[in-house]
């Protein structure tokens, strides 16, 4: 046929059709600016930046969500209009949906019931202030704003939901390969200014008239140390994923991709943050099991672990050469930024990696004929956290023959274990254990309300503001704990199953580099939030992370060349 012909038949698109697109590029729009705006931009230094932060995201996401309702009202009248909308279609639309999907929804309800049942929440009608929140709002509704300084309410757990939602269904094609640039960008921007604060170099002033004891907790343009490690664990498997992908060939792409995890590798052994070091091998242990894909990926990834050791050694070796300028970090950065065992382990890293690209040049060992070998590595790897517990726990009670083990801060559980969250998990489980908790066991006392609940009776309130000299504890530290006690088992259930489901969902996908960067991102925030807690920053990071994972499940062609 000739291109006349297929001109004359081409059709012009209808109005459904013109509204999906701008809905589409609102989308997307709001995807790049997000994963550019949270990270980067900050206000008055260190002093106010997690309610800057709160107030940025909840500015710009209700506004867009307030596009996007209208965009979709649009767009179903545009349908119905059009006579597309009928029973067929909407039984379709149900069908299609994945399991991820049903526990977002399941979650969204759990909130809502946990917000409608909470002893803690007033009549005042939230709608009215979606903006505002904490000190600014009429009425201090609790479950519905959250905790001041936390924000952790109904409004956001729904707003999280809804983002799930638009981003997995509405990102735009053509834009997959900037919208990856500009997460990847920004994050390593992040990790840049995180590694010169670490040596007390720091170009925008974040530091000025701030003590020396703050500076330890407060790094980059993200602010707490916390809230920079779980970022960390989040996004910088998307870019050890897609290294891992990469082709074996010198482009612009993989020297970027190489400078990226090298500056991960730099960022991860400075930014003192012990709970990082366990979603470090989650997320390696991720990877390693991939790697067994094929020959290529297999050599990717040892030359990716190469590339991230050397880098933590070059900081020790910077923190050698200028220990007046290095932040006198904790133990297990420094051991292994300058311990000679991670200079064993790298060295054994380059010997085994020669060695195996020579086996690999001979073409007559394929990895994945091979996977015996990973599956025992695997098993044995995933066997030391149990078993870390159970010595954890002989130790404690004393009953190790070892007498050396009872003086390791990691394997003895007192309430100063882990920076004091054995008191609070300890104190957390005993109050789930009385009356009170009990009676709101399905739905919680809502979102965002542990402290109304842990200081609710004497004489455990006295003994918690003693124990934290004065200071309120607002979660306890420990975001699955967290979410069973505010949001009761309803909550727990379905907020655990959007995670454990994209995880099963996504490893179907294994050779796809998104699928697998989902699944490392997914397993690097859920180790590092056993010690930490759903904030603004992150929390909205990791679902939209699912939710691109889930678009590119959805839409096979999303990685494939435009033709």
């Amino acid at each position: 046929m000739s291109k006349k012909g297929k001109k004359s038949k081409s059709q012009p698109m209808s109005a459904s059709d013109v509204t999906l697109y701008i809905f589409r590029i609102l989308v997307t729009t709001y995807v790049c600016i997000f994963f550019v705006a949270m990270p980067l931009f900050y206000h008055d230094k260190y002093f106010d930046i997690g309610d800057f932060k709160y107030k940025m995201f909840m500015y710009i996401t209700i506004s867009f969500l307030t596009m996007a309702a209208i965009m979709l009202a649009v767009y179903i009248f545009a349908l119905f209009k059009e006579k597309k909308i009928n029973a067929a279609s909407i039984k379709t639309s149900v069908k299609s949906l994945s399991l991820i999907d049903w526990f977002v929804i399941a979650f969204a309800v759990a909130s809502i019931l946990s917000y409608l049942f909470s002893p803690n929440r007033t009549n005042e009608f939230p709608v009215f202030y979606l903006f505002r929140g904490g000190e600014d709002s009429p009425v201090v509704n609790l479950p519905w704003e959250g905790y001041k300084g936390w924000n952790m309410g109904l409004r956001s757990q729904l707003v999280f939901c809804a983002l799930y939602f638009l981003v997995s269904r509405l990102f735009m094609r053509s834009w997959r390969k900037d919208a990856l640039f500009l997460m990847l960008a920004s994050a390593f921007i992040v990790f840049f200014f995180g590694v010169l604060h670490r040596f007390h170099i720091d170009p925008l002033g974040l530091y000025e008239n701030l003590e020396e004891y703050h500076m330890l907790k407060f790094l980059s343009t993200l602010g707490q140390s916390s809230w920079y490690s779980s970022f960390m664990v989040v996004l910088l498997p998307i870019g050890m994923a897609f290294f891992e992908f990469k082709q074996r060939k010198i482009t612009v792409s993989n020297i970027l991709l190489t400078i990226y995890v090298a500056m991960g590798g730099a960022t991860f052994v400075t930014q003192n943050s012990d709970s990082a070091y366990l979603a470090f091998v989650a997320i390696v242990t991720v990877l390693f099991a991939v790697s067994f894909t094929s020959n290529d990926i297999f050599l990717n990834f040892l030359e990716m672990m190469i590339v991230m050791l050397g880098s933590m050694k070059i900081i020790g070796i910077f923190q050698i050469l200028f220990p007046e300028k290095a932040t006198q970090l904790d133990n297990l950065s420094f051991f292994v930024s300058k311990s000679i065992v991670t200079w064993v382990l790298l060295a054994v890293l380059i010997v085994f990696y020669i060695y195996i690209r020579k086996i690999f040049n001979g073409e007559k060992f394929l990895i994945n004929e091979h996977k015996s070998i990973r599956n025992v590595l695997v098993a044995l790897i995933i066997a030391l956290l149990p078993l870390g517990i159970l010595i954890g726990y002989l130790n404690t009670r004393g009953m190790l023959p070892v007498s050396a083990l009872q003086g390791v801060e990691y394997l003895t559980f007192n309430d100063n274990w882990g920076n004091n969250r054995g008191y609070t998990w300890r104190n957390t489980i005993e109050v789930m254990r009385e009356p009170l908790w009990k009676g709101m066991a399905l739905t919680g006392p809502g979102p965002d309300c542990y402290a109304t609940v842990a200081y609710a009776a004497e004489p455990r309130a006295s003994e918690m503001q003693q124990f934290w000299a004065g200071e309120i504890v607002v979660c306890c530290h420990n975001e699955w704990l967290n979410m069973l006690f505010n949001e009761g088992i309803l909550g727990f259930i379905s907020y655990m199953g959007i995670f454990v489901s994209a995880v099963i969902i996504f490893m179907k996908k294994c050779d796809n580099p998104v699928a697998v960067a989902g699944i490392a991102a997914i397993f690097g925030y859920f180790f590092h939030n056993i010690f930490c807690y759903q904030q603004i920053l992150c929390t909205p990071m990791i679902f939209c992370v699912i939710a691109l994972c889930e678009w590119v499940r959805r839409t096979p062609d999303a990685l494939t060349e435009d033709t």
